[in-house]
Parts: C-alpha cells; structure tokens; sequence
C-alpha cells in the first residue's frame, strides 16, 4: 500500500483510513514517528504495548555471515524485546548497521549495561542508544 498525502498549514498529515483500518488504529493510539538524517527518511510505525521502555539502539558492526545473528541472540538473551529493526551494508562485506527499536521493560539492565554488553562482541565497531520519549511540544 502506498500514498502520496500533503502536509496542511500546521505540519500536520492524514494516515488514509484503509491504512489506520488495516493496522487497526484508532483515535488515541500511540505512533513511533522516526526521522533518519543519514537516509533523510520518516517511518511512522505503531506502538502496541506500554511506550515508558523504548530506545533506540544503532549498531555498528562488521558485515560478515553470522554476525547480526550473534547480535540478535545477545539481545534475546537479556531480554530486549524488537519493536521495529533495520539492518544495512554500506560497505558490502566490511561493514553494517543495525537500527533498532525496542522494549527494554524486561531487560535487567540499564542502557550503559546493555551497551557493554553488546560492544564484548568483537564484531561491533560502535552501539548508540537514546531513550525514546513522547514528544512534549504542546505542554
């Protein structure tokens, strides 16, 4: 599904029913509106759960077979939970990235733990993570 839709005066955009429809979205529901600079691209996905949890992890990492494995069963094993992930070459066979949102409501440690954790695998070059909070411009 696709749509081309145009922002109004205030910055504002319209989600067409049949997309709302087809995600079951209703008046009230939370949306996850991420902007990429390198890519200069906005997702807007849906939050299902409790938002209180959420970040934003990106990994650098070297772009060899196995290694997003590796990454993703160190996350399984802390319980970090996948909301929404991308993962890309950009230097095919050297090096990629992995963007990741997720839910670290089950996780037992604090963010400078889990990026501890996940720079002990040698094939990560770099971990960012932010806290992803709601956006409080009309207090």
């Amino acid at each position: 599904m696709n749509s081309i839709i145009r922002l109004d005066t205030r910055g504002r955009l319209v989600i067409p029913n049949e997309f709302r429809e087809t995600l079951n979205l209703k008046e009230g529901d939370e949306l996850l509106l991420s902007l990429d600079t390198k890519t200069n691209t906005l997702v807007i996905s849906p939050i299902y759960g409790k938002t209180d949890n959420l970040v934003k992890i990106e990994i650098n990492f070297d772009d060899k077979p196995g290694s997003l494995a590796k990454l993703a069963e160190t996350l399984a094993k802390i319980n970090i939970d996948l909301v929404m992930t991308e993962s890309k070459s950009f230097q095919r066979g050297t090096k990629a990235r992995w963007n990741i949102f997720a839910d670290t409501t089950k996780c037992p440690y604090g963010i400078n733990e889990i990026k501890k954790t996940l720079l002990q695998n040698h094939s990560v070059e770099s971990v960012s993570i932010t806290k992803i909070t709601r956006d409080r411009l009309h207090h």
